[in-house]
């Protein structure tokens, strides 16, 4: 019977560790040419904090010297409830991957929009990409 117990234990921890939140999610979203590219993310818990970050990658001409430090993109934040937030971020062309927010806390559980806008997309912008990493 003590075995049983157990085992029952042993199940129940297997169970609720495999209903948490991820610890990370990411999303890829594949450029159309038009520098628009939109994230819906789930912030549930208010008392977590949040690193974000962006990912890309610029097919660059071979044999032609690249120009091309930065570029501007456009941050457009939407809350659950409504509210906006936006701001201006310059991506270093030569980074893959960038970090955006860390330590982030959402005033807000639900549902997130970030929405980029770069214009004009760099040649060669194979799409962007969002990292959502919680810390635990």
């Amino acid at each position: 019977m003590k075995q049983l117990r157990q085992i029952v234990a042993a199940i129940a921890v297997l169970l609720l560790t495999a209903c948490c939140e991820p610890e990370s999610r990411e999303r890829f979203i594949r450029s159309d040419g038009t520098g628009e590219y939109s994230f819906e993310i789930e912030l549930a818990d208010t008392t977590s904090s949040y690193d974000l970050s962006f990912y890309t990658v610029i097919d660059k001409p071979m044999m032609h010297p690249d120009t091309l430090g930065s570029f501007p993109v456009q941050v457009l934040w939407k809350a659950p409830s409504g509210r906006y937030f936006s701001e201006t971020v310059y991506y270093p062309a030569d980074s893959v991957r960038v970090s955006y927010r860390r330590g982030f806390q959402p005033s807000e559980s639900g549902f997130w929009t970030i929405q980029l806008d770069i214009s004009p997309e760099p040649a060669g912008l194979r799409g962007m990409g969002l990292v959502v990493r919680r810390n635990i």
